[in-house]
């Protein structure tokens, strides 16, 4: 995705809050729901700000994969929904290019791998993604 994080003008930065995390996922769906928070971070952010952070830390026992982005934010209306397929919001309508699949599915496969996504929003200031890799999985086939 290199050509579009220059096309933006907006980068990814990594930070590693606690090394040595092991979690037990699918790689293949991680990458998918990782790309859609990092694209939705990036789309978001162009003409807002040059920083997307990318974190990996824990909390209560728990590994979280952080998302955050300095850019649109979504409107507190729009936040209850940005899961619903199909669903673009204002900021769909605004940034074009948006079909409301990406957060759906990413939460799809999230949830039959067993894994929680939360998220944080405040408009005109960014949002917060996180991928929280439950301590206890019941991994399903996709």
């Amino acid at each position: 995705n290199k050509r579009f994080y220059i096309r933006s003008q907006v980068y990814p930065k990594f930070k590693e809050v606690k090394k040595s995390i092991t979690v037990e996922t699918d790689e293949k769906w991680l990458f998918f729901i990782i790309s859609q928070f990092v694209n939705n971070a990036v789309k978001y952010s162009a003409g807002k700000s040059n920083t997307v952070m990318i974190s990996i830390g824990e909390n209560d026992s728990e590994a979280v994969l952080e998302v955050t982005d300095f850019g649109a934010g979504i409107p507190d209306t729009d936040q209850k929904r940005v899961f619903d397929p199909f669903f673009t919001g204002e900021n769909g309508r605004r940034f074009r290019e948006s079909t409301g699949m990406g957060l759906y599915l990413a939460k799809a496969a999230a949830d039959q791998l067993g894994h929680r996504i939360e998220l944080e929003s405040q408009e005109g200031k960014g949002t917060t993604i996180r991928l929280i890799f439950t301590a206890t999985q019941n991994l399903t086939s996709m």
